[in-house]
């Protein structure tokens, strides 16, 4: 399996007039110039964003329209809006419309998509579109952006995923700003050391001093045994989701980088197909997947929208990621 490592911020546009969908448009484009994207692949992402920010505007409450290049083959665009809610199957019918247009604006996302997912209900609607390369072997999902003002964020996470499963280091800096970022800016090296949780933060406790701290947690996930491995300090919110029922994985109390505990790590199980969300607090930690009628099966990264959407408490930087176990 090809090596996959992701991490960062997503640039994002709020489509609230039709201005915005030629802004939503510029940050894609900045996005792929960014990530080296080659100008065809750069053309279709194109395409993609001005057909999801216009169908925010003409029938979405409060909709947003978030990019991210992972590489210079991927891009992904996640739409998420407040309201009220469509019919996905004739929304993806050409010709269907309800505001008298063509109506060619979903089907042809679709088409333009290597990847594609969807979920609504009367809340709102998030739609995943990935243009160009799918990663093979993991799937998942994250949704990432700063405090508003700020150009940097304190949250900071890597995925690093190999032929043995995947290791997730997610860090959130006290506070916000530059000196959070710097707080929390161990989470490359350290997701790509090769040992267990536990001294992982150990190793990013080390590496933190004389920063103002940060909660941290490492996950490593082997596939072979269906095991999680998990260790975490301070109030990240860490849940295992399973058929049945939901797990949240608690943590220890300390700080990386200050009141660092003595740590324990521990194991539990994964299901196959299962769902593992990470996030900071910048979520609020009170949901629960089983309001929401068959999004446990959706795609990780339509997950990360709507808990993006209803959970965002709007006053801290906010990174929540989810992976297919």
């Amino acid at each position: 399996m090809e090596m996959i490592r992701d991490g960062g911020l997503w640039r994002h546009t709020e489509i609230d007039d039709a201005t915005q969908v030629g802004a939503a448009r510029r940050q894609v484009a900045l996005a792929c110039a960014d990530a080296g994207v080659a100008d065809e692949l750069t053309g279709k992402a194109l395409i993609v964003a001005v057909e999801l920010a216009t169908n925010l505007h003409k029938h979405a409450r409060r909709g947003a329209l978030f990019v991210k290049a992972a590489s210079a083959n991927t891009i992904d665009l996640v739409s998420v809006d407040h309201g009220p809610g469509m019919d996905l199957q004739q929304c993806f019918v050409d010709g269907f419309s309800t505001s008298h247009t063509h109506g060619t604006g979903l089907g042809a996302v679709r088409r333009l998509s290597a990847a594609f997912d969807a979920y609504t209900d009367p809340s709102g609607s998030v739609v995943f579109a990935r243009v160009g390369v799918v990663p093979a072997g993991l799937e998942y999902g994250s949704l990432a952006v700063a405090i508003r003002g700020e150009s940097v964020s304190g949250d900071q996470w890597a995925l690093r995923a190999d032929e043995g499963g995947w290791t997730l280091v997610m860090a959130d800096g006290l506070g916000h700003g530059p000196q959070a970022h710097e707080a929390s800016a161990f989470v490359g090296p350290i997701a790509d050391i090769d040992t267990s949780p536990s001294l992982q933060l150990q190793r990013a406790n080390d590496l933190s001093r004389g920063t103002r701290g940060s909660a941290a947690a490492a996950l490593r996930c082997r596939t072979a045994q269906a095991a999680l491995d998990y260790a975490s300090v301070g109030n990240l919110h860490c849940v295992v989701q399973r058929r049945e029922q939901a797990q949240v994985l608690p943590g220890q109390n300390g700080t990386v980088g200050g009141a660092f505990p003595a740590m324990k790590q521990q194991q539990v199980a994964v299901e196959p197909r299962g769902l593992v969300v990470v996030h900071t607090d910048g979520l609020s930690g009170r949901w629960s997947l089983d309001r929401y009628p068959g999004l446990r099966i959706r795609h990780p990264q339509v997950v990360c929208g709507v808990l993006f959407r209803d959970c965002n408490r709007h006053r801290d930087d906010a990174t929540v990621v989810a992976i297919r176990s």
